[in-house]
């Protein structure tokens, strides 16, 4: 059964703040026949809810008009609790909005905080816990920056209420439990021994009591159950507070299932009855359901078999009804939610975008700074090669050196001069021949080539030749390449896979790691270049 909570022992609290607010530029005595009449249909909406929504409407247009804020706050505060009172969950979000509006411009926290509370709970009763429990936060928030004690633990008393109802749909019964307790102690820590503060205090002690009762009563602890409800019931029927009429009806609503599921069926009959009469002075729809359900259960039970009929009957018809509401009813606060989220984090996704922009920029900046710095540095290596290819080269013979001098500075492997001129000049012709194209190269394949060791022939390429015989072979090759490239051009519209084979390597990627390590570029730059400058 959906539960309604008691929001109309708040509108008391209200009547007084419009008394420390600014008025319009209007007479005095008409702004305080209009609070009077505002306070007067607020206080009769218990028993005349659609009188009281004609009129309070009425008043609110009025006050809008001659820029009564305060006024259009109040009487929008008004609606928005007797729409939320039948059930119209829909109009209760939309009128919601006006009173946040007022509430801010006159710096109200005490009716900021409700809003948010009262926007909550028809979030809540929608089935949207998620939105539900992003009011409360707020309305949790708001509290602090209202001035007076009993106004301020009052409402945190509603807002632990309000928690414990979004628990109560979640199934979460400890803290359902919980939060209830919560909102008794607060409830017992309102000041003051004025009328209103004792209605407030006593209305949520009840409904508390009750709620507690209920709980009992499904987790079939049925002493605990009792007890609870006997304690609100109390309190509605004491002298010393004015409880309102749907409060009473809500109570006995729930004791007469409480005890039709214990099988004391005329106890039920009793008790929905008079939950009955009650309802129909303050018209509840979701409670009137489960009235009309628990009389035709009961009077199944007591073989009365007329009376069970007609509330079924009711109860069926009631149901489709309220089906067709809450579909309707659904469309509007969806679209609003929607629209909330994209108003609240349009600024932020602005800001972000911004952001982004200028750091995708300055991306883009330094990007463009470095590649054209590399594309210079590329190129500067580029033209030193070609200034290089283009030099005369004279011929000049190996100059071979004072070899006692180097053995005695470069040499850790003792070779005999006659061997180190040997093997210079087999090296140059290894050098003309080519024959460092061939893939299976190797140093143990180039040292029985040349007749020798390769201890010996590792230690000559690294003196004379100021390379690993790794590098050594690199360079030759990669310098064939280059020669071939830049004097034929035919070789300029090979793939890199022919021209890897074509210098002794075995796959393209091991060539061009080759060739940058030789030019500082690769090898498709190279021939790119050379294509240009054709």
């Amino acid at each position: 059964m959906k539960k309604i909570y008691l929001f109309f022992i708040i509108f008391s609290f209200y009547a007084a703040f419009s008394q420390n607010v600014k008025t319009p530029k209007e007479s005095v005595s008409k702004i305080k026949i209009i609070d009077a009449e505002i306070k007067k249909y607020k206080t009769s909406a218990a028993s005349d809810p659609v009188a009281a929504t004609k009129k309070l409407q009425q008043l609110k247009e009025q006050c809008e008009t001659i820029h009564y804020t305060n006024g259009a706050m109040t009487s929008s505060m008004g609606l928005v609790l007797l729409y939320y009172n039948e059930g119209n969950y829909k109009k209760t979000i939309e009128e919601s909005r006006f009173v946040e509006k007022y509430a801010k411009e006159l710096e109200a926290f005490d009716y900021v905080s409700d809003i948010y509370r009262m926007r909550a709970n028809a979030y809540g009763e929608m089935g949207l816990l998620d939105e539900c429990l992003k009011e409360l936060e707020k309305s949790l928030i708001n509290i602090d920056d209202i001035k007076s004690p009993n106004r301020r633990i009052y409402r945190k008393s509603l807002i632990y209420e309000s928690y414990a109802g979004v628990y109560e749909k979640k199934n979460d019964i400890k803290k359902q439990i919980f939060y209830r307790q919560k909102s008794i102690i607060s409830s017992y820590q309102i000041p003051g021994n004025e009328p209103v503060t004792i209605n407030a205090k006593y209305q949520n002690l009840a409904y508390q009591y009750a709620s507690l009762g209920l709980i009992y009563s499904n987790l079939k602890v049925n002493d605990s159950a009792k007890h609870y409800f006997e304690k609100a019931l109390e309190i509605h029927e004491s002298d010393k507070v004015d409880i309102y009429v749907n409060g009473k009806a809500i109570l006995l609503s729930d004791m007469a299932k409480f005890y039709n599921d214990n099988g004391e069926y005329h106890k039920a009959i009793f008790f929905a009855k008079r939950a009955e009469n009650f309802e129909r002075q303050v018209s509840m729809p979701y409670i009137r359901k489960g009235i009309y359900h628990t009389l035709f259960s009961s009077y199944i039970e007591t073989n009365k078999q007329d009376s069970s009929k007609y509330y079924s009957k009711l109860y069926m018809h009631l149901s489709d009804s309220l089906l067709k509401s809450e579909k309707e009813s659904l469309i509007t606060p969806v679209k609003q939610i929607i629209s909330d989220n994209e108003h609240e984090n349009q600024t932020t996704i602005k800001k972000i975008l911004m952001v982004s922009v200028l750091a995708f920029g300055v991306v883009v900046f330094i990007g463009w700074l470095y590649w054209r710095r590399k594309n210079r540095f590329i190129h500067r290596k580029y033209k030193d090669l070609i200034a290089k290819i283009n030099a005369k080269q004279e011929e000049q013979e190996l100059e071979l050196q004072d070899i006692s001098r180097n053995n005695g500075t470069k040499s850790s492997v003792s070779i005999t001069d006659d061997t180190v001129r040997a093997l210079l000049l087999k090296l140059e012709k290894f050098e003309n021949s080519e024959k460092y194209l061939r893939k299976e190269v190797s140093l143990t394949w180039m040292a029985n080539s040349l007749s020798t060791n390769p201890k010996y022939l590792s230690e000559i390429i690294k003196i004379y030749r100021e390379h690993n015989f790794t590098s050594y072979i690199n360079e030759l090759r990669i310098n064939y390449i280059i020669k071939k490239l830049y004097e034929n051009p035919v070789y300029r519209e090979y793939k890199i896979t022919y021209l890897a084979e074509e210098c002794g390597y075995a796959t393209p990627r091991v060539f061009v790691s080759a060739f940058k390590k030789e030019t500082g570029f690769a090898p498709s730059y190279f021939v790119e270049q050379l294509k240009a400058s054709a």
